[in-house]
């Protein structure tokens, strides 16, 4: 027996290189709020203010990996959770470089860039509803 996965069309947003400049619980909803996120129409690349809603999210869903450096042979870091990224990183900015998802499970894997410099760090994000592009078109 022979089963293929089709992935489908790409999405019209990629989060690739956008940055994240806050991440807000409110009403059961993760919200990212991002400088930019990009667009592909017709061979047109363009950037948007956007934010990011997961729907129907528990607060204790978010796994923040934050490791001491960028990833090369061997590396350490910590695991924390969404109200110490917010105390220990609200002036850092989290670069996405590679966004997957699969039910219910969104995993952004990118650089925390604090004070100019980068380090790695991967959020594994868990919901049950949508994950909705707020997107300002202007």
């Amino acid at each position: 027996m022979k089963t293929t996965k089709s992935f489908g069309e790409y999405p019209k947003y990629s989060l690739h290189d956008a940055r994240v400049q806050k991440i807000a619980y409110a009403n059961g909803n993760l919200i990212f709020t991002f400088d930019y996120i990009f667009s592909y129409e017709n061979g047109i690349e363009q950037t948007h203010k956007a934010k990011i809603v997961f729907e129907k999210y528990d607060v204790d869903d978010l796994e923040i990996l934050v490791f001491n450096s960028t990833i090369l042979d061997t590396f350490t870091g910590k695991r924390i959770e969404l109200p110490q990224y917010q105390q220990d990183y609200s002036e850092s900015e989290f670069e996405v470089i590679t966004e997957t998802y699969n039910w219910g499970r969104a995993v952004f894997q990118g650089w925390l860039w604090t004070e100019g410099n980068p380090v790695h760090c991967i959020m594994n994000i868990y919901f049950k509803g949508d994950m909705v592009y707020v997107v300002d078109e202007a």
